[in-house]
């Protein structure tokens, strides 16, 4: 696909995205491994000649936690260097969104910060749960590396993720041919073999329509507006070689080491978490749907000041970096880059290396009203449903 500046206007977000959230970030030079070294040894602690005055403070910041490894990396790269450096104490608890709407609504905020799919910010927005951010407090060079899409007035980039074509190298051996994008994925005589598949309820953030649109051929520019008759013809004719239609992130990764299928869509963290731990899987960039998450700050959050203070600091380029050193998500800030090894940057969604394959998910075409008072996604799942039922 063509290159995208950092200054393009993508749509406003608006719609239910995904689960893994693995995350996005655009081009960035690469100044050299001898800085990401340094700086990464602090854990995302301040530059020595980086004034963060107007970021100390004093008190809490309550933020919601989803626990794990996606927890340990956060607590390194962002919780204990923004205490360090803010004396900000950081309080977790864990992540509810039913029960944290349910408290705003009810005045009292469980926590001042949440993490939620960008898909899932319009909604949040119209409920009026979440305050607007104060970007003043973000300094120049971060928002300078910071995409337009990740700067809302209600929200801040927090990761970069994607879903894309993977497949068992068991089956498909190095040396060897392997799928290498949506056409391949679909085109059962160049590679027979069992698929996976998103489900009905993954319909958006597991991108069941864009690749099976993508396997007809369509360019990378021309996806949306979706063309459903020929997306849902792809998948009808691909049913019978689909032995697992995953709601669950992990069960595309699990059912191709199982060798329940032989091919998957599956979230990229997913697959090289996986690799990491041995297993004899591949993933493809190329025609792979970037996504992301963003922080939001809860409305009458009682410690509404430090979130704006600890949302500023850990979008800075160093924090970024220790962030995706520690799990494969791209960093939001584009400059992290430059502290992130050359071998990491390869596995991770909207670095340098892998940007111009993507393809980026359209939330606003998702929450079109296309007829009557139906949403694309309204009649995007009613026909999936149907379908999946015969």
């Amino acid at each position: 696909m063509a290159w995208l500046a950092r200054d393009t206007v993508w749509p406003v977000i608006v719609l239910n995205a995904g689960e893994e959230q693995v995350k996005i970030s655009f081009a960035a030079s690469i100044l050299g491994f001898s800085l990401a070294t340094a700086a990464l040894l602090a854990g995302g602690a301040a530059n020595a000649d980086e004034d963060l005055s107007r970021l100390k403070g004093s008190g809490e910041v309550v933020v919601t936690s989803g626990g794990g490894s996606w927890e340990d990396a956060q607590r390194k790269a962002f919780f204990e260097p923004f205490e360090r450096d803010t004396g900000i104490k950081v309080v977790l608890i864990p992540e509810d969104h039913a029960k944290l709407l349910a408290s705003v609504k009810a005045g009292v905020p469980e926590a001042d910060i949440t993490e939620i799919s960008a898909g899932m910010l319009a909604g949040f927005d119209r409920q009026g749960a979440i305050d607007t951010i104060d970007w003043s407090l973000f300094d120049q060079e971060t928002q300078a590396n910071m995409a337009t899409p990740l700067k809302n007035a209600k929200g801040v980039g927090a990761v970069l993720y994607s879903v894309g074509v993977a497949f068992s190298t068991d089956k498909y051996p190095e040396g060897g041919s392997q799928p290498s994008n949506w056409a391949d994925f679909y085109d059962l005589k160049k590679f027979p073999g069992t698929r996976g598949l998103a489900n009905c309820e993954k319909i958006i953030d597991g991108g069941l329509l864009e690749g099976a649109i993508l396997s007809s051929g369509v360019p990378a520019d021309k996806v949306y507006p979706i063309d459903m008759d020929k997306a849902f013809a792809a998948i009808e004719a691909i049913k019978p070689s689909v032995r697992l239609w995953w709601g669950a992130g992990a069960a595309a990764p699990q059912a191709l080491i199982d060798g329940e299928v032989d091919i998957s869509s599956a979230y990229n963290g997913r697959i090289f978490g996986a690799r990491k731990e041995g297993a004899p899987l591949k993933m493809s960039w190329d025609q792979s749907l970037l996504q992301f998450d963003y922080w939001v700050v809860m409305k009458n959050a009682p410690n509404k000041e430090n979130a704006m203070k600890f949302l500023a600091y850990i979008s800075r380029a160093v924090p970024q970096a220790a962030f995706a050193e520690a799990i494969s998500y791209g960093p939001v800030n584009d400059k992290a880059y430059e502290h992130i090894k050359p071998e990491v940057q390869e596995v991770l969604p909207g670095s340098p290396q892998n940007v111009g394959k993507q393809v980026y998910q359209n939330y606003e075409w998702w929450n079109q009203i296309a007829a009557g008072e139906k949403s694309n996604w309204d009649m995007a799942l009613e026909r999936c449903v149907k379908l999946l039922a015969q």
